[in-house]
Order: C-alpha cells, then structure tokens, then sequence
C-alpha cells in the first residue's frame, strides 16, 4: 500500500461474481493506475458461495491499494456497500456495480460537481441524456424504472428521475451521518440513503452518465420490485422525524436528566434491575464487570455490589458525572477501540449502547477481544423500527433493532445469542400508541427523550414494582414484545 494519501474510495459490493468479477477488475486497475488521482479499491464480498473473494484476492498484486472484505453471510448490496464506504479512506466514496455496467470513466466526468459545484452526492442517472453519454438498456426495464420512479416522487422526493443507477459518489464526511441510519440491506437501499440525504439538508445531484445492460443481472424484476415498491413506505415510516444530522452524543441536558433520575425513574430503575438478574443468573463467582457506555454511573454502582467493575464512555460529560459519584474506575474511551487486554472480563454490560454506535460489529468485535472465553455479554437495545421518534432523535439513537438485526451483528462478530428475549412488554402499547400519534404532531422544537421527567411518585413506584414481576416472567418464559430487547450472548466462532 503506497504512502500517498488516498483521494478516492472505490467501493464493489459483489455477490458470487466470480465469473465476471475479474474482467471489471482488470478494468478498474487499468484505469487507476492510468490515472494522476490517487485511488483505493474496495470489495466487498456479501457472503458468496463461490469463490468470489479469492477471486478479489488474487488482484492484489496488480494494485496496491486493493482492499478486499468478506462478510460472513449475505446480507444484501445496501449492507455491502454500507461497510465498504465505512472502511473507505478516500476523501470521495465511489460504489460501482461489479457487473461493469458503468465504467470507472464516469468517476472524473463527474468529479467537479463535489469537488468545485458544492455538491454531497452525485447520482448517476440512465435517464437523463448527454451528448456523448449511452444508454443501451432494455424497454421493460426501462418501463418497471418509470413505474418505480413515479412511486418515488409520490412518496419520498421529487429530485431524482433515477434512484437505482450503480454509479453514486458522495462525500466522505457524509458517510457516516448517512449511512449509520439506514436500515435497507436489499437493492432498496439507494432510495433510503437519498431520503435521509434530502432530510438531513445534504446537496444531491443528478447527472447522466453511460451505462449498458450486462447479462445475468442479480436483480429479479418481478420479487425485487415489489420489495423495492414496499420499502418506499417503510422508509417513509421508518424516518418520519426531524433528523439532526450533527447529534453525535447526548447533549448537557440529557446526561443532567440521567444523572438526577436514574436511581428513581421506573425505566432506569426496571432495566438495571434486569441487568443485575441477569449478571447473577451466570453464577460466575467475583465477575469482572465491564459497563460501556456507562453514563452517569448508576448502573456501575449497582455491579460493584456484585464483583470488580470498571467503566467506559466516550462522552467526558459522562465521565464527570461518574466521578461526582465517587466513581473512579472508569475510562473515556470509545467501545471500538478499548484500552484493556485481551480476555480481561467475564461480563460485559452493554445497555442501550449499540444504537449510538454507525458500526456495531467493530464494537462487537472489540467486545469480544476484552471477554474471556466462557465470559458474557449482556445487551439491551431499544425494539422495533415503527417505534422511531424524536424520543430517539434527543438521545442521538441512530438505529432501533429486530431481533434478526442484532442477531446477524453478533454472528458476524463471532458471536452468539446464549439467551434472547423482549422487556418492557407491559408499556410497549401505550408506548408504541403515543409514539404514533406524535409523527402528527412533530415539533419542531429540540426533541426531548421520554425520561427527562419523573412521574407522579405513586404511579412511578406501581411501575417500578410491576416491571420486576415482569423480570421474573421474560427471564423464565420469555414474552412476545417489548420495547426493549436483550441478549445474554458468548463467544462464537471467527471463521
């Protein structure tokens, strides 16, 4: 790898492309190695069952700056292209389809529209024409476009005649604030990050660009299309709220709230109450115990009663708190990039911390580097996508989970779900109910979360008292819904 600082990121999200794999990367390498910019070359294999990665690997030695990543499973092109931007180092993120359907020419054709025009993302278009630009696509290709096009603008955005073109670069300090809260894995992924761009006030751009079909297309017209058709509403849905694309960490005043109420508050109160149970439930002997992203340190006072405790946050607001407490064994740093040693801990908490995170499986994977090997880590993560709101949005949430989501996170870190289940099942319908009837009535206000204040003292303590009958249920019978699920989870396997 040279030492020249990378200018453009080239993404290729590739699934069993072993046979026309290596034509596109001859190609590819040709062309940057032609070129005075400076490129790096990223491809992703989403979980292939041919050899697709050996097929990548083997490039290598053409051009230095040939990256390649395998994902243990398919997860869908949006989830490929999603981890190859976010380990991208260039400063222009590029993804191209690896079947070569547009050339790498279009990436300088098209560059000043970033780099002098002011734009976030260019969007390749085989809709609009240009003189010296062609389009050799099929007419019911052409037509399902149209149709899907329109579906688009009715629901989402006017902007943008063609959402699906495999030629997009954006920016890469946009990246990350995009992509972190996309859900989409499948092909409908390109229309959720270009929502989430217009909402978020990022400048898109639309320019023709040339393109021809490719044989043996990965995309079923009939099936994806009605997926693709069903996610316009779901993002429509899914990002109702007002989006804060600069909130990174809890704000002063949402650290304050934790800190005055998290030793009252029913909701601080049954979760930890939760946590504990299930730390004892292990009957592992003086644990040490880990909380990252331990906040205001309620919760890390609670597991000192139970064995060796130390803490982590990212945020030095949390860390001050934490001391005011008389807390002393505690550390800023990030969850991904941990100070400890290898196989320190026999438990990890990790509670409603992962939602913060734009790449999980790096924490995941840095969770399982500092666990012992018969240790375990006890995750909570908010539920369910439809209950999003501007509850989330106050507590810089960049995700709610599905059971299968934070299932394929912990397999891909090599790890596995020893126990799953939901809590809070007793409030998810009076919550889930206000959270949708608020999308009516959005403010346009700061958003505040819904535990910045304490309840009348006789319902708190009802509540407090119900929630631990709920504890004993979910942990021995298990419960359908709640809006919190939780994972007691073990070291798996890395291959």
């Amino acid at each position: 790898m040279n030492n020249n600082k990378i200018e453009i990121s080239i993404i290729v999200p590739a699934f069993n492309e072993a046979k026309r794999l290596p034509m596109f990367l001859d190609m590819l390498i040709a062309y940057c190695n032609k070129s005075d910019k400076n490129y790096e070359i990223i491809v992703v294999d989403d979980g292939s069952s041919d050899n697709t990665h050996e097929v990548a690997e083997a490039h290598r030695d053409q051009f230095h700056d040939l990256e390649t990543m395998k994902i243990r499973e398919n997860r869908g092109k949006g989830y490929a292209v999603k981890r190859g931007f976010f380990r991208a180092r260039g400063q222009i993120c590029v993804f191209l389809d690896a079947d070569g359907s547009v050339g790498p020419e279009e990436i300088e054709r098209n560059l000043h529209y970033i780099t002098n025009d002011g734009y976030d993302i260019f969007v390749g278009s085989r809709v609009l024409r240009s003189e010296g630009r062609s389009l050799e696509a099929l007419w019911y290709r052409k037509f399902i476009g149209k149709i899907f096009n329109f579906f688009v603008r009715a629901f989402l955005f006017k902007n943008i005649k063609d959402t699906q073109c495999g030629f997009k670069m954006i920016k890469k300090e946009i990246v990350r604030p995009l992509f972190s809260r996309s859900y989409l894995r499948g092909f409908g992924f390109d229309i959720e990050i270009l929502y989430l761009a217009f909402k978020m006030g990022y400048k898109v751009k639309e320019g023709a660009v040339s393109w021809h079909h490719v044989a043996g297309s990965r995309v079923n017209l009939v099936t994806d299309s009605v997926k693709m058709f069903f996610n316009v509403l779901q993002i429509r849905n899914w990002h109702c709220t007002p989006v804060n694309p600069l909130g990174k960490y809890l704000g002063p005043d949402e650290y304050a709230y934790m800190h005055e109420l998290e030793d009252y508050h029913w909701w601080f109160v049954a979760r930890r109450n939760l946590a504990v149970c299930l730390i004892k439930s292990l009957k592992i002997p003086s644990p040490i115990i880990l909380d990252i992203g331990t906040g205001t340190g309620s919760n890390l006072l609670s597991f000192s009663k139970l064995g060796e405790t130390h803490g982590v946050d990212i945020a030095s607001q949390a860390i001050e708190f934490c001391r005011k407490r008389g807390i002393k064994n505690v550390t800023q740093c990030s969850a991904e990039k941990m100070t400890y040693a290898n196989k320190t801990f026999d438990v990890i908490a990790c509670l409603d911390l992962l939602e913060h995170i734009p790449e999980p499986v790096e924490a995941l994977l840095e969770m399982r580097r500092v666990l012992k090997d018969n240790g375990r880590i006890i995750i909570m993560v908010p539920a369910h996508k439809i209950l999003w709101s501007q509850h989330d949005e106050a507590l810089c949430h960049l995700r709610r989970y599905e059971k299968d989501s934070l299932l394929r996170d912990l397999k891909d870190a090599g790890l596995k779900a020893q126990d799953l289940g939901y809590f809070f099942c007793l409030s998810f319908f009076v919550v889930a109910l206000i959270r949708i009837v608020r999308r009516f009535f959005i403010s346009k206000g700061k958003p505040h979360s819904d535990t910045t204040t304490l309840p009348p003292k006789l319902l708190n303590e009802f509540l407090k008292f119900l929630f631990n009958i709920e504890i004993k249920i979910t942990t021995k019978l298990g419960l359908p819904i709640g809006t919190t699920i939780y994972a007691v989870v073990s070291k798996g396997s890395t291959k």
